[in-house]
């Protein structure tokens, strides 16, 4: 007889397995960043065009949706509300209190140093062609072209009080098909290989050997990058418009149908009708003075009459004016779908710009809300860029790189809305009054949330 086995439980704890754990080293990088070469040790050169839709449809595929009326709107009203306050260079380390312990004093005023020194060369861009603002006017293009590459141009001054110093006489932007970059098999940034005058011209794509004795190759130190989005580490970046291209793309499909309509149909269409006594008269074409049949003459009155002339017609014609059974409002409501499509992928809300059909004041202070969001996450962006792309390269190599560990400033921009200014300074107000702000705190409210300038005598 077959002895009958107990059934294999399904559920409960399993079994603890000794198993030998991976050990890893977490200094440097294991797994490659490169898909197409992801097992070679070799530095690349990227492509110029950052994705799909500039491989499809051209490189200047974002320069052509940034001139439609709508978003391009979006990305100028943006970069407006965005460079609308003044750029601050402000110390690494807070100013101490006038009790506070000498070393603190110390090192507060070596801070100081630094921040005088940037503010000093910021403020000398400002009386060339290049003015800080202009520059990053330029470089916030990033947002619709991925990123933006500007070269730092520097020299020693001769006079004043910078003399001695290596500060930057001029940043650039470059059009992004004079450079390609070059990254290692971690995505880490090894340079540029650029159009260089009276050097070299040769751009490469793919696997690159001896970046060093390449002529035409910048290091990353000459080089001021803003960055938005990008995929794996890719200084490339991502297109905000990307995700506009498509009611971008609808939206030209039917403009020649909208103007072919108005053109037809804007002046109603006109229509005669010979008696039927004279259908088979040839007369004398008014216009061309050939003989032709009636009904090729009233053709051609016709069209006469549709530019705007005067035309007669043979006794008993029958004229008729034919109006269109629409006032054009599917086209107006076709491109306002696609208008409001686009603003809010690239602003996340349409009432930014778009008038509401339905909504609520409470509905346009959260649109207002999450622009302020975005334009304060702008300005981090340009400020994170002045602060390691400019700031501490210079700082640097005028005083030393351990100084410019310590010491290097901060860029900083309003971090409030504007148009919050009256609850802003009711609420700083308040907490004065209740004695929970102390004096040193003032100037920096002053600056980053009130957006005044700062009082003389106050916070010492």
């Amino acid at each position: 007889m077959k002895k009958r086995t107990q059934p294999r439980p399904t559920t409960g704890r399993p079994p603890i397995q000794d198993r030998q754990s991976v050990a890893t080293d977490l200094v440097g990088s294991y797994i490659g960043s490169s898909v197409e070469y992801g097992f070679l040790q070799t530095d690349r050169a990227l492509a110029q065009t950052i994705d799909d839709a500039e491989r499809d449809f051209g490189p200047d595929i974002y320069e052509r949706m940034a001139n439609d009326a709508m978003l391009g709107g979006a990305e100028a009203y943006l970069k407006i509300l965005t460079l609308s306050v003044d750029l601050h260079v402000t110390p690494c380390i807070e100013e101490p209190r006038p009790h506070a312990p000498a070393s603190k004093h110390a090192e507060f005023a070596k801070a100081r140093v630094a921040a005088d020194f940037c503010q000093a060369f910021v403020d000398r861009l400002a009386i060339t062609d290049r003015p800080i603002r202009k520059i990053l006017w330029e470089m916030l293009d990033a947002m619709h072209k991925g990123h933006r590459l500007a070269e730092i141009d520097a020299e020693i001054v001769e006079s004043g009080a910078l003399a001695g110093r290596v500060v930057p006489r001029s940043i650039r932007p470059k059009p992004r098909q004079n450079y390609a970059f070059v990254l290692d098999e971690y995505n880490s940034l090894r340079g540029v290989i650029a159009v260089v005058p009276g050097v070299s011209i040769a751009l490469r794509n793919g696997i690159v050997y001896g970046l060093d004795r390449i002529p035409n190759a910048i290091a990353p130190s000459k080089l001021m990058l803003l960055t938005f989005g990008g995929k794996d580490g890719d200084p490339r970046g991502q297109s905000w418009f990307r995700r506009a291209y498509d009611p971008w793309y609808r939206k030209q499909i039917v403009k020649p149908e909208a103007v072919k309509t108005a053109v037809q149909f804007g002046g109603g269409m006109i229509t005669a009708i010979a008696p039927e006594d004279i259908n088979q008269v040839n007369v004398q074409d008014p216009v061309s003075g050939k003989t032709v049949h009636i009904q090729a003459a009233i053709q051609s009155i016709l069209q006469q009459l549709s530019n705007g002339g005067t035309a007669t017609f043979p006794g008993g014609t029958k004229v008729e004016v034919h109006r269109p059974d629409s006032n054009g409002q599917y086209f107006e409501d076709f491109f306002d779908r696609c208008d409001r499509e686009m603003v809010t992928t690239f602003l996340l809300s349409g009432r930014a710009m778009l008038e509401a059909r339905h909504g609520s004041k409470a509905d346009t202070g959260a649109s207002q809300d999450v622009v302020d969001d975005l334009v304060q996450f702008v300005r981090r962006e340009i400020c994170d860029m002045l602060t390691h792309r400019l700031f501490r390269p210079f700082v640097e190599m005028n005083f030393g790189a351990a100084f410019a560990e310590r010491y290097t400033p901060v860029a900083t921009m309003l971090k409030m809305s504007r148009p919050d200014f009256a609850i802003n300074a009711t609420a700083v107000a308040s907490l004065v009054t209740a004695g929970y702000i102390d004096p040193s705190q003032l100037p920096d409210i002053d600056r980053e949330i009130l957006g005044l300038p700062e009082r003389a005598g106050v916070g010492v």
